[in-house]
Formats: structure tokens, sequence, C-alpha cells
């Protein structure tokens, strides 16, 4: 009898509960995402299926059960197993010069200096420039291969300057009439660059430091120019599901710009600036109330160029070039300028990134960064690139805290021509050693260096796991770096690379909802294949949507 009552007892305690349960009111949020294979890349790296969001934060997260019985959305969508992850970072890229190249001649698909001419006579012939600028050569890829001069463009453009830069942004070739605006003779040299000659004439084509004279003539954009330049990239990231990004060496108005467009709304896209070295005007950036209490922009760093690129040969070598024994490359700084920019940002607390591309470029900005940090340190100092290192410098990665901040991309996109410009030098086994960076370290930062290289990230994650180059050819194989861990390297220590890992980085309650929801898992698959983004979500508002992801009507 007794055992029957406890059996009544627990049976009504039990409709009570559910009752109770049914009658608790679910919180409003203004979005759930259900029906996922939600990638957390948190700590644990824990994978759950459902997210509500409410005010550009992450509320809830768990199962469809936990979310759809504690929420109440406006909008849900049913994302039918599709794989979710942390909107995606590019820790390094040039979001500015990528929405102001879109505005010039495109080169990129050029197979020849024959070629790269004529697309030039077709764009003057169409837009009627006072100046052409294009962007995107690269000889290394071209089908008729040979010298590089300016003869023919001297020929067809006598009087208009054209100036067209290779693809890494290290090297240009102009024509005679912007040597004339910039004051290049043949008695012209520079510190930090080369003007290449054939004998003693002037072929047009300048390296690095050498670039800046011509540079310096043209014209700067208009406002609107500038906006559009902005808006254009912005609106190219979000479509590559990106949803921060890395601006690597912004002058102070380009800064401001952005600020503004942000504080308006006109801007989305959280940028993570780092300012060219003035340290002027890094002062008033710094001073200036709107930028200190801006979310979307974070400005706390400085860029600095070590060297040049490998493909334009002035990334610092040290040893002579196997393909041009005449040259190691390029410091494109006195040593003393770098030390004094150091100490600055160590005495105001900066980060300090500097791109170095050879393997005595890395010594030395290693070497430098770790007199001054003197080992253990939260700074977050990092080495933009860090394309050749010497395996006798690894350690001071790891024993100054020094991040590398990489670009998988280069190594797949690099492998041939870096083959021919290292041979067998031993700086080709020191070359894209992307897997034994972090296991020195335990965590690198992924960026694409776009324009230089395309914008997608999801290509980025690839050419880290399969290293895998365009001919089909696998590059150092055993350096490449596993799903889980490039993942990672795309959101949450991106995010710590850029001071950014309390707010966003990772899927957890209380940090931005910034999201990436792919039509299939890059976890797992053999290649980039056709998996594309279906939907970017930055700070839980959808900022892209191909349309295959419609809104879900509850029952």
């Amino acid at each position: 009898m007794f055992h029957n009552l406890r059996l009544l007892g627990s049976f009504l305690l039990a409709i009570l509960f559910v009752t109770s349960c049914k009658t608790t009111p679910k919180q409003q949020v203004e979005t759930i995402l259900f029906n996922g294979v939600v990638y957390t890349s948190d700590s644990n790296f824990s994978i759950h299926s459902a997210i509500a969001i409410d005010s550009g934060k992450i509320v809830g997260i768990g199962s469809d059960d936990d979310i759809l019985d504690a929420f109440e959305a406006t909008d849900r969508y049913n994302l039918d197993k599709r794989p979710v992850y942390p909107g995606l970072i590019d820790a390094h890229s040039h979001f500015y010069g990528f929405g102001k190249n879109m505005q010039e001649l495109d080169l990129r698909e050029t197979v020849s200096l024959e070629d790269m001419i004529e697309r030039t006579v077709a764009y003057a012939r169409s837009t009627q420039p006072a100046y052409i600028l294009g962007r995107g050569w690269n000889e290394e890829n071209w089908i008729t291969k040979g010298s590089i001069s300016n003869n023919k463009l001297n020929l067809l453009f006598p009087d208009i300057p054209v100036i067209l830069t290779r693809v890494d942004g290290h090297a240009l070739l102009c024509n005679q009439a912007a040597l004339d605006l910039a004051g290049i003779d043949e008695n012209f040299e520079i510190e930090g660059g080369v003007a290449v000659r054939m004998g003693y004439m002037l072929t047009g084509l300048l390296v690095d430091q050498a670039m800046e004279p011509v540079l310096s003539q043209l014209p700067d954009l208009s406002l609107p120019q500038k906006v559009k330049a902005l808006k254009d990239a912005e609106r190219k990231c979000f479509e590559a599901g990106l949803t921060m990004v890395t601006d690597a060496g912004l002058d102070e108005s380009i800064i401001l710009l952005i600020d503004s467009l942000q504080r308006t709304g006109e801007l989305r896209m959280k940028v993570y600036a780092m300012a060219n070295p003035d340290t002027n005007a890094v002062n008033r950036l710094l001073k200036n109330d709107n930028i200190r209490n801006n979310p979307l922009l974070n400005l706390r760093s400085i860029k600095l160029y070590g060297d040049g690129s490998l493909g334009s040969r002035g990334a610092l070598l040290k040893h002579k070039y196997c393909d041009d024994s005449t040259t190691h490359g390029t410091q494109i700084m006195p040593t003393e300028f770098y030390q004094g920019i150091i100490n600055y940002c160590y005495r105001n607390s900066l980060q300090v990134n500097t791109h170095c591309i050879g393997d005595s470029s890395n010594h030395d900005l290693l070497q430098l960064y770790a007199n001054r940090l003197g080992g253990k340190n939260d700074l977050r100092w990092r080495i933009e690139h860090a394309q050749i290192v010497d395996s006798k410098d690894l350690h001071l990665f790891s024993e100054n805290d020094i991040i590398p901040s990489i670009q998988p991309t280069h190594a797949t996109s690099d492998a041939s021509m870096a083959q021919h410009r290292l041979c067998n030098l031993p700086a080709m086994k020191g070359a894209y050693v992307y897997k034994t960076l972090l296991d020195e370290t335990g965590l690198v930062a992924y960026g694409t260096d776009f324009p230089v290289e395309d914008i997608d990230p999801i290509a980025t994650y690839f050419s880290a796991v399969k290293r895998r180059t365009k001919t089909g050819e696998v590059f150092k194989p055993e350096e490449a770096i596993g799903p889980r861990e490039s993942l990672l390297a795309m959101t949450r220590w991106a995010a710590y690379a850029c001071f950014m890992d309390q707010e966003t980085g990772s899927l957890e309650i209380g940090k931005a909802a910034d999201i990436t929801i792919l039509s299939e898992n890059m976890i797992g698959a053999y290649e980039r294949g056709s998996i594309h983004v279906e939907m970017t979500l930055s700070n839980g508002d959808v900022v892209y949507n191909n349309q295959r992801i419609s809104k879900d009507i509850p029952e």
C-alpha cells in the first residue's frame, strides 16, 4: 500500500514538473539558429547544434531541444545540418587597398608582358584616364617569359603616366612619363630599394623603396572614391564569410574615415587596424575618444616592413639568391629606425607587427624584438609572414611569446617560384615551415594578405591542411597543419593575435554573434571543391545570405 502511494506521489510530482516546465515562459530573443553542426572553437572545441542570439550577443548555445525549449525568437533559421563556425577572421590583409584596387586595371590574369600592355591599351581606350594604375601581374605565371622593360609602354604612352604594380605590391613597372614626373633618372639610387637597369639604362622596373617617388606623385583619391573602396571591400569580405579583418598598414586619414563610417552605420566590418609608423599620427589617434570607444575598430599596433618580397627578390636572405647571384635582397629601413619604433611601442604597450620574408630579416627582427621584450609577456608582438625562418632562430618566437602571423596560400602559390629563387640554399629548409612554427609557439594566426592572394578564407584553410598547389603538387607536406588547428587559426587564435579574443573568435555565451555558415563542412573535406558561404552574421545581423537558408516558420 505504502509502495503504491509512493509511486502515485512520484507520478503526480512528474506531472507537476512537466506542467510547470510547459508553463515557464520562454525567453524572447531576436534570432535562433538550429539543426546545424556548430563548431564553437572554444577551449574544449565543443560541438553543438543550436544558438540563441539577442542584442548582438550569443545568449544560449546547446542542443536543439535546449535552445528551442528555452527561447522564442523573432527569426528562426533551420540550418538543415549545415556547418556553423565562428565568424572567420583574416589576421593579415589590406582591406582598404583591396577596395581601392577594384577601381584600377586588374592584371592578375595576364600571361605575358605583351598581354599586359595590350590590356593597358584597352583600358586606356575605354576610360580615357589622366594616368593609368594597374595591379596584379606576376611574371612567374606568364607563359611567355623574358626581360621586363618599359620600352613599348614609352612608345604607346609618351605623355600619360603608367604605373603597373606587381601582385605582391613590392615592385612596379612604369613608363618614362612616370619616371620623369618622379624625377628619376639614370643617376637614381635609394636606400631600401632598387631601380632595375639594363646596362646604364633604366627599365622602368622599380623594387620596394624605389617605388615611393613614383607613387608619391599620384593624386589622392576623392572622398567618394575612398568610401566606395571601403564599402566594396566590406561587401566582398562578408560574401567570403569574413566578419573581421586586419588591415596591415593604414594612414591616419583612412583610420579616421573607417571610424566615421562605422559610427554612422555605413560600414559594419570589424577592423583591427595596424597604423603606419608615423608616431605623431599614432599619438593623435590613441587620444581620439571616438576611436577609443568604437567597438568595431581596434587600434593598438604599428606595422613595419623588414624587407621586400621573395617574388621581387627583395626578401632579405642570409645568402645570395640562387637565380640572381648579384643580390641577397633588401632591408627596407635602417636598423635604428626599427629600434626606435620598437621602443616607442614598448613604452606605450602597443603591438609591433613586422613584415619579414627572408631568413635574414626574420633573424634581425626577432632579435630586436627579443632584446626589447626580454622573455615572457602579453604584448603579442607578431612577425607577419615568417616566410623563411632559420631553425636556429625558432626559439626566439617561443621564448618571447612572439606570434607567427602566416598566410598559408603563399606556400601553395609560391612553391614553384620559391624553388627557383632558393634552389638548394639553406633557406629552402626554413621556407613556409608553418607546422614547425605552430609546434614552436602553440598558436599561429592565419591571413590571406589579400589582394596579394585571393580573399577566400576557405582556400586558406585547404592550403594549410593539404599544401596542394594549383598544378596538383603537394609542397612540403610535412608542414601541413591539421583541420582543428587550422580552424582555430582562422577564429580564436586570430582573435587572440588581435586582442579581440574576449569579444569574438569563438561561439560562447556573452561573445559577439559573429558567425559563418557554409554549405559543406571544411573539417574532413578532401578539397575545397564546392564549399561556399551560405550566410554571414556580424553582431547577430545577417550581413550576407545567398538565399539558400530561409526563415523557419514554427508549427
